[in-house]
């Protein structure tokens, strides 16, 4: 019996693995899997899977991985992790990690910010020399790779360790001291930008599972990634979507929440709120809502964001005001991304049932290029991204103007396939939404070459591709 570790710090990882068949067709292939994941979720997920000994639950050592973040040179270690993310070679956008740069130079104060500044250079020679990337992160996994796992690795001694992150948070310590021992190591990307956005990896991983070929090109010229080590596999969580295995019938699903099965639907997912307020676009569609200026007769569900939840005062503010003007709307309703176990973090892909209902029955969406556009051209349901700025944004917070956004990767790539409408003004947004809800095959043919583009694989083939990869990596000798 061949051993995998599987490490899972979120709902999103979990659901990758556990709700979908990727588990089931790995153990079918003789593998004993043993999931890592936070403490609070173990007896839950023991209890769930008491029937399937080939699915073994064992800590993470979160808690322990984060003391020594904080303790072992917290301060050179926060700072060098945050080097990491704001790092990458300019033969891809650096958008996303030089926003993360700017955010945190603004944010910071005193001398933590003069650290910070004083850390450009190194950042700048990061982002010009692939042999500095490559001796950064040598430096990283030889000075910071606690010995967390002994007694795991006596107890399942394993031929695979895989996370579904590339080392961007606390995995990083288990994927360095995998590569350590001499054990191979792979991740598999769960995020649409995920490849952009992230920074240097926070280990040398030896094979990684990609959506597309637009993410593999990513990683080679982003972060020098060998191309020979990365396998085009395609989103398995995806292959439930277009199964359609987790819709609800319509009339429960609008019974659920109140919707009139009358009115046509308009649905507004909003945005990570680390870059942009999105209540001033949620009261501008409810407005619209409540004047009724569209061909058809329609409502507003709202979709908070994870991020609402943090405990940040503004996001819990904003998040307070959006449930104010359900009050004040009879045509506006409210959803929340449904809350996982333990501590770990809301994600926008854990309650499928919901999701999956909300975009196929949706007759527009609204969002601001969030992954929602590719999983509502999944539905084939239209979708619009509202750039709509508000002056001054976010209170002495960081905050960037909207009309920025359909410059960024993943959003330019939506625009160049033509696979959805941009707002930037409310006149726009009014004629976006008539023209989706005259026309709701407009834009169809651009929506599916889109996801043909992102996703590589549309008729269910993910799932079993990346089951194959992965045992294929288990079968292998390592070199």
């Amino acid at each position: 019996m061949k051993t995998i570790w599987v490490a899972l710090d979120h709902g999103l990882g979990i659901a990758s693995f556990l709700n979908t068949e990727l588990a089931n067709l790995l153990a079918q292939k003789g593998a004993r899997l043993v999931f890592l994941v936070q403490d609070e979720m173990i007896s839950l997920l023991k209890e769930e899977y008491a029937a399937r000994p080939e699915f073994i639950f064992e800590s993470l050592r979160t808690k322990q991985a984060g003391e020594y973040y904080r303790k072992f040179w917290g301060g050179v270690q926060e700072l060098m992790d945050y080097v990491r993310g704001a790092s990458a070679s300019p033969r891809i956008p650096l958008t996303y990690v030089d926003t993360h740069r700017q955010r945190k130079e603004y944010e910071a104060k005193g001398k933590y910010r003069t650290a910070l500044l004083m850390l450009r250079p190194l950042i700048m020679l990061l982002r010009a020399s692939s042999l500095a990337r490559k001796l950064f992160r040598a430096a990283l996994a030889n000075f910071f790779t606690p010995d967390l796992y002994s007694d795991l690795y006596q107890k399942y001694p394993p031929d695979l360790v895989i996370s579904s992150t590339a080392g961007w948070r606390l995995d990083q310590y288990l994927l360095r001291d995998a590569k350590r021992r001499g054990v191979k190591t792979a991740t598999l990307i769960v995020g649409w930008d995920n490849p952009s956005s992230n920074g240097l990896p926070g280990a040398f991983i030896d094979y990684v599972n990609v959506w597309s070929e637009v993410h593999r090109q990513e990683l080679v010229d982003g972060v020098d990634w060998p191309a020979e080590t990365i396998h085009i596999g395609g989103m398995p969580l995806y292959d439930g979507y277009i199964s359609r295995k987790w819709l609800v019938p319509r009339d429960e699903y609008f019974k659920m929440h109140s919707l009139d099965p009358d009115k046509q639907l308009i649905s507004f997912a909003a945005t990570a709120l680390s870059i942009t307020p999105n209540i001033h676009i949620i009261k501008m569609l409810a407005e619209m809502v409540s004047k009724q200026p569209f061909a058809k007769p329609v409502q507003l569900l709202i979709r908070l964001h994870p991020n609402h939840f943090k405990p940040y005062p503004h996001y819990r503010e904003e998040a307070q005001a959006i449930a104010e003007l359900t009050k004040m709307y009879p045509d506006v309703h409210v959803v929340e991304p449904r809350a996982m176990g333990g501590n770990l973090e809301r994600y926008s892909g854990e309650d499928y049932p919901e999701k999956s209902s909300m975009l196929a029955y949706s007759d527009v969406l609204v969002t601001i290029y969030s992954t929602m556009v590719v999983e509502a051209a999944l539905h084939d349901t239209p979708f619009i991204s509202a750039c709509i700025d508000l002056p001054g944004g976010w209170k002495e917070k960081y905050w960037v103007p909207l009309h920025e956004v359909p410059d960024w990767p993943t959003a330019a790539r939506v625009n160049k396939a033509d696979a959805g409408l941009l707002a930037l003004t409310e006149p726009e947004m009014q004629a976006a939404i008539n023209a989706y809800l005259s026309q709701p095959g407009l834009h169809a043919l651009e929506r599916k070459k889109f996801i043909q583009q992102e996703l590589t694989y549309l008729n269910g083939e993910a799932t079993p591709k990346t089951a194959e990869f992965l045992w294929s990596l288990v079968e292998e000798k390592k070199s």
